[in-house]
C-alpha cells in the first residue's frame, strides 16, 4: 500500500517544471528559478546531490533534436537559458 501511495506522490522533473511555468509564473524562467519554486512549494521530492543539473538536462533535452515537436517546453531564442511553455 505504501508503495502505491509513494508512486502517486512522485513527479517527474518535466511535470514539476510544467506546474511551475503554468501556475507560478507569467514570464519565462531560468532553470534556477524553476528549481527554487519546485523546492519552496514541495512539488517534487529531492534526491541526490544535483537537482539543478537534473532539471537543466531535462529542459535542454526537451528543446533539442527530435523531441522538439512533442515537447511542452520552449527555450527563448537568443537567451542563455530562459524557458517557457509552448503555446499551441
Amino acid at each position: 500500500m505504501k508503495d502505491k501511495q509513494k508512486r502517486k506522490k512522485e513527479r517527474t522533473w518535466a511535470e514539476a517544471a510544467r506546474m511551475v511555468l503554468e501556475n507560478f509564473s507569467d514570464a519565462p524562467m531560468t532553470p534556477k528559478q524553476i528549481l527554487h519554486v519546485i523546492q519552496t512549494k514541495g512539488l517534487k521530492e529531492m534526491r541526490g546531490t544535483a537537482p539543478l543539473a537534473c532539471l537543466v538536462t531535462m529542459l535542454h533535452s526537451q528543446v533539442r533534436g527530435d523531441r522538439v515537436k512533442n515537447s511542452i517546453f520552449f527555450k527563448l531564442p537568443g537567451r542563455m537559458s530562459l524557458f517557457t511553455l509552448k503555446v499551441l
